[in-house]
């Protein structure tokens, strides 16, 4: 607490010089205070978290002092910039990100060949509980509805970020067309999708890739290593980029305020919140535990007991990697899974197993397209329901790695990527619930194939 009161303090205290310079020079202002409040962020000992936080509240700060006059109209235009800039640099690693990270776990899964029943199963039960999560998402956004009618989509700023990508709905495919649509669409060069920033193509050809350097054995150990540490280099800029989201949320809190306001931003967001609050909190009390009764005998209680530690660390650090450690010792320890199958499955899961993103995408993806007055039938709900378990396999267990692979599931559908921006405003705050049901979706799967393999 006392480093949130300093970091509040400072921030402050930025905030009012910047408004001291902005009756003379307002952009001159908005440089120094973004590049003074950037600095602190990178130097400052507060988490990434509170970091956010502070960067939200100054967001909404500056964007109704502009909205009420008291700023000049040009911040909003360079917080917009700045915004447009932080899209950008996420963007940029999302095609490397899903190539490598994808080609390089389904090319490490040796294990999965040589322990046989522990692999299938593992990838299979990966597979069902984010089919399970995706598939609650879609039923409770479709029930709710949230952003129908809403009055964002009458804004000058939905003008400005849907400008030409999203045209018109021309009504739902059929479900031939759609197959035959998405077929042509993987039968791609997958140079050109890299170029392009095409997911479903990148995504088959990763996934082929690996299956082959898998069945080339040792002789792709070289390649397979070269993947790891590309990977991990661009896990790296992630991080790196991530580090940049407090400056990057403030720009697009500050604009989104000053052009909308900030009262229709809280209204519409809050239902969206609620379902995806409600849909995590069913797929993790109820779905997740019902799955491992029905398929282990383990009951709820003694599941979410013994996984406490760990649902506790995921709910605070947003990262499903970061708590990998406490996962694996819950599970030994509290739920009698031995260590040769958790070192197995939960790493594994760590990295290809996202319940709860991929559930988020696919509620924000309805979301925002109803917000736009787009809806999205049978065809396009086909393709959020692929595109959203696709790329929460290959989203990274850092938080906040939804802010990348959220922009390609809009893409998908016909929605512009500075979509995004609505959904950062709350992003951190849902990433908590989300890294929570990634967690436990791992550790039940431990505890079935544990139970199953006796």
């Amino acid at each position: 607490m006392p480093g949130l009161k300093a970091g509040i303090g400072i921030a402050a205290a930025l905030a009012a010089s910047a408004a001291a310079l902005a009756g003379a020079r307002p952009e001159l202002a908005w440089t120094a205070f973004a590049t003074a409040f950037l600095i602190f962020c990178l130097s400052t000992r507060l988490s990434l978290n509170w970091q956010i936080l502070v960067g939200t509240i100054l967001g909404v700060t500056f964007g109704r002092a502009v909205a009420s006059g008291m700023l000049a109209p040009e911040t909003a235009d360079a917080m917009k910039n700045v915004g447009k800039l932080f899209i950008g640099l996420l963007k940029m690693l999302i095609a490397p990100m899903i190539l490598l990270s994808i080609s390089h776990g389904v090319a490490s899964m040796e294990g999965a060949r040589e322990l046989g029943r522990l692999g299938s199963r593992t990838v299979l039960l990966y597979l069902v509980t984010m089919v399970l999560a995706v598939i609650t998402g879609l039923v409770l956004v479709n029930w709710i509805q949230p952003g129908v009618g809403s009055d964002l989509a009458k804004s000058a700023f939905f003008h400005a970020a849907v400008g030409a990508q999203a045209a018109a709905p021309r009504g739902p495919p059929s479900l031939g067309e759609f197959l035959f649509s998405t077929l042509t669409e993987v039968l791609q060069s997958p140079v050109a999708a890299l170029a392009e920033g095409r997911i479903l193509p990148i995504v088959v050809f990763a996934i082929l890739l690996g299956i082959a350097l898998l069945h080339m054995g040792s002789a792709a150990r070289p390649v397979i290593d070269w993947l790891a540490g590309a990977s991990a280099a661009v896990m790296t800029m992630i991080g790196w980029f991530v580090r940049l989201a407090p400056i990057g949320i403030f720009a697009l809190i500050g604009n989104l305020v000053a052009t909308v306001g900030f009262r229709v931003i809280v209204n519409n967001l809050a239902a969206f919140s609620a379902v995806v609050i409600g849909a995590t909190s069913f797929h993790a009390l109820v779905t997740l535990p019902a799955m491992c009764w029905l398929l282990s005998g383990m009951g709820p209680r003694e599941l979410l007991g013994g996984l406490r530690e760990a649902l506790v660390v995921a709910f605070t650090t947003s990262s499903s990697a970061a708590s990998l450690p406490v996962t694996l010792r819950c599970v030994e320890e509290n739920l009698g899974v031995p260590r040769g199958i958790a070192s197995f499955v939960l790493p594994l899961g760590a990295t290809v197993n996202s319940d709860g993103t991929a559930l988020y995408e696919a509620i924000a993806a309805i979301f925002v397209a109803s917000l736009y007055g787009i809806h999205l039938g049978l065809g396009g709900q086909i393709v959020v329901f692929i595109v959203a378990i696709a790329t929460a396999i290959g989203a990274p267990g850092i938080p906040s790695a939804g802010m990348v692979t959220m922009i390609v599931v809009l893409e998908a559908v016909g929605l512009p990527g500075e979509s995004v921006g609505l959904l950062l405003t709350i992003d951190r705050f849902l990433d908590t619930f989300r890294t929570v049901a990634n967690v436990e979706g791992d550790a039940i799967v431990a505890v079935i194939i544990a139970r199953q393999l006796r």
